[in-house]
């Protein structure tokens, strides 16, 4: 493994892709900024570099990672070296995995080169010195869309009104719309009303017992999407605020101390009491995020490099499996379709979730989208990049689980598959 690794790293620094790599991260970090546009915010500014600058140096690092892995065995094998290299008495795990050590350590060198730039050369915020802090976003505690999709099916198979087409339909597909759906349900609040919803999570309770500032998340909608005045009160414990805004429109609002000393209490409940003359309607799973300080930019920009250089390491295996079997032109081409198809399955699965009146063919497409999707969702799930440009904290336990995917669970079955494949194909082109 060892002599695998110092071969590819040396090629990497004879073929110049260490250096080219490293000249065009400096030079995207250079250059890029005068072409970010924003609307002249200090947050507006920071999350448009973010999302630009850094962004793009990530993408470029993927790529070239998902590339380069892609033509390391095939280019050996075009060569007549592969053979050599394998009668040497050296495994064909230990070649593999040198090779897979080497890419990902060029993508960690060229990630830190960016987190250095980003950090060097922050961009200019008007009125604001430096970047702020990052704030952890908690979430209303509510069941999984999973269960509650569960209920209300056993809830409709119950009812003797329910039509007898939903009675006959596939279990797993009334299931996998009713749980999309539950995503984007919506809580009327008529006026004179109050609406409650559970955010029982103890880190939220330890920092407000701790007196953080807390700020509130919230979007308000009306039934025929018109912009309505809202006016009410939300309470979140010992804190509470007044709303006096408009709908359509994402809006911040800072939690003050109502005074009373009463402790957090438990179960911790947030309610908003509907004061105007109209009524509102609120998404639960979507419209309502509670901000409370977390550590500093520095740090989860740490984090979201982490999670780039995961993905990273996970695309050199994907690459590395591809380049075992296929020549390098059709490794990378099927590279980069199953990245595109990875990539669009949230979004086919979220857009198209009704199977019922479609066609067969959309009825699979939908399938495998699905599937696509939960096999490659420590793929997929991760945000690193927009989670920066948000300030949204990457919180430690899903670092954990990419890590858990994207470097040991995903590259293990791969690498192995290629060392398997790597130490037959040579000999039975022969």
């Amino acid at each position: 493994m060892k002599e695998s690794f110092l071969l590819a790293l040396r090629a990497f620094m004879r073929g110049r892709v260490a250096l080219l790599l490293l000249v065009a991260v400096g030079l995207i970090h250079w250059l890029m900024p005068d072409f970010v546009r924003s609307d002249g915010t200090a947050s507006g500014i920071l999350e448009m570099h973010v999302r630009i600058v850094p962004g793009f140096a990530a993408a470029v690092i993927l790529l070239t990672v998902l590339s380069t892995s892609c033509g390391m065995f095939a280019r050996e094998r075009e060569l007549k070296r592969l053979s050599l290299t394998l009668v040497r008495p050296a495994s064909a795990w230990g070649v593999v995995c040198g090779k897979w050590l080497a890419t990902t350590v060029l993508a960690a060198a060229a990630i830190a080169l960016s987190s250095v730039l980003v950090l060097a050369m922050p961009p200019a915020l008007p009125g604001q010195a430096g970047v702020p802090p990052c704030r952890h976003h908690y979430e209303p505690t509510l069941p999984p869309p999973a269960v509650v999709a569960g209920h209300i099916l056993g809830g409709y198979l119950r009812d003797p009104a329910t039509p007898e087409a939903v009675r006959k339909a596939p279990k797993r597909a009334v299931l996998a719309l009713l749980t999309t759906k539950e995503m984007d349900r919506y809580d009327v609040v008529k006026p004179g009303e109050t609406m409650v919803w559970p955010f029982d999570v103890p880190r939220l309770k330890r920092q407000m017992e701790e007196g953080a500032e807390l700020t509130l998340r919230v979007r308000f909608s009306t039934q025929f999407e018109l912009r309505t005045p809202v006016a009410g009160i939300l309470t979140l414990g010992d804190m509470s605020a007044v709303v006096s805004n408009s709908t359509q429109a994402v809006i911040e609002i800072p939690l003050a101390r109502t005074g009373k000393g009463d402790g957090v209490p438990s179960p911790l409940n947030l309610t908003f009491a509907n004061t105007g003359r109209s009524a509102v309607m609120i998404r639960p799973r979507r419209d309502l995020v509670v901000l409370a300080p977390a550590d500093s930019f520095a740090w989860n920009l740490l984090r979201s490099q982490i999670e780039v250089w995961s993905l990273a390491a996970m695309l050199a295996a994907y690459g590395l499996f591809l380049s075992a079997a296929l020549s390098r032109p059709v490794a990378l081409f099927t590279a980069l379709v199953s990245l595109a198809v990875v990539l669009m399955a949230p979004s086919v699965v979220a857009q198209f979730p009704d199977e019922f009146n479609a066609s067969f063919a959309d009825r699979f497409g939908l399938w495998l989208s699905r599937a696509v999707q939960s096999a490659t969702h420590s793929v997929s799930a991760p945000s690193p990049i927009t989670d920066l440009a948000t300030g949204r904290a990457i919180e430690g336990a899903e670092l954990l689980r990419t890590l858990a995917g994207n470097v040991l669970l995903l590259p293990g079955m791969l690498l192995s598959l290629a060392a398997f494949i790597v130490r037959r194909k040579p000999f039975a082109d022969g």
